[in-house]
């Protein structure tokens, strides 16, 4: 079903498990990120294998009370993101940490109704201790030791694709890192697209589609900015400045909150404040 973004959102309540797709760089569904802040909920566990600035939004917001993943930061700018590390730093969020076949692993649980997936990936380490949601166990067939790592259950996925039908069958250029296994893991998905296709268009690539049972698909061209997708590049210039606000903090990180999340009402006041010709300099 297509639909407004701020209507998609509402499904999000306080306490809830989210789940964000995108990895590292690229594919991250940013309008439906900012919308999410805009909306104001609390106390959210985020799920995010491979987090960016996302987390920082959200964090920055107000609404995150745990992360659970193997990395949250800006490649290449960031090793690790400034506000998600001041927040740990300071115990306002806690942190579950997962390594990346982990959070696969996880997630992939989730989706076959499982409490848990046996791996052999963290045996011998200190992960267990570190995050003791791990269970060290011996494999009852062979006995050997492995890893008990818990289903990645969430309440909605928002992940995003180029283009979705009006039925939520969607297609990503690329493997989309673990964003199949987000929506399998969800009671409900949202996806955010640049295009929404007819139906004849997703049949003539099966192999490319996703689809779940929930989902609502919200079309928000140019969405993943700052982060690039198949048709854009990353911007780098606006995720320089969003270091900087988020290393200073303060009345730095408010500014640019005002200005490109709270500010905006919608995702196209958003590309106002980005400008057309940024926009076509970052179009591959």
């Amino acid at each position: 079903m297509v639909t407004g973004l701020d209507e998609a959102l509402a499904a999000v309540e306080d306490g809830m498990t989210i789940g964000v797709g995108g990895a590292v760089t690229a594919g991250h569904p940013m309008a439906l990120v900012r919308g999410l802040a805009r909306r104001g909920v609390r106390d959210l566990t985020l799920v995010v294998p491979t987090g960016g600035i996302e987390v920082d939004l959200l964090i920055a917001a107000g609404c995150v009370r745990k992360v659970v993943g193997s990395y949250v930061g800006v490649e290449g700018l960031a090793a690790v993101g400034p506000v998600f590390r001041r927040a740990v730093q300071d115990g306002a969020v806690e942190v579950v940490d997962l390594d990346e076949a982990h959070c696969v692993v996880g997630l992939r649980a989730a989706g076959h109704k499982l409490p848990f997936m046996p791996w052999r990936g963290g045996v011998g380490t200190s992960f267990p201790q570190l995050n003791p949601t791990l269970v060290e166990f011996d494999d009852p067939v062979r006995g050997e030791p492995l890893l008990a790592i818990p289903a990645l259950e969430l309440d909605v996925a928002l992940l995003y694709a180029e283009a979705a039908d009006a039925f939520g069958n969607a297609q990503v250029v690329g493997t989309g890192h673990m964003d199949g296994l987000m929506g399998a893991a969800a009671k409900r998905v949202v996806v955010q697209v640049d295009r929404v296709v007819p139906n004849d268009v997703i049949r003539r690539h099966p192999e490319r589609t996703w689809w779940w049972r929930e989902a609502a698909v919200v079309h928000a061209p140019f969405g993943t900015h700052p982060y690039s997708n198949a048709a854009i590049t990353s911007d780098e210039e606006h995720l320089e400045a969003f270091v900087k606000a988020g290393r200073a903090g303060g009345d730095a990180l408010e500014e640019y909150l005002q200005r490109h999340v709270h500010g905006p009402a919608d995702q196209a006041d958003y590309l106002e404040t980005v400008g057309i010709r940024r926009l076509v300099s970052l179009m591959i």
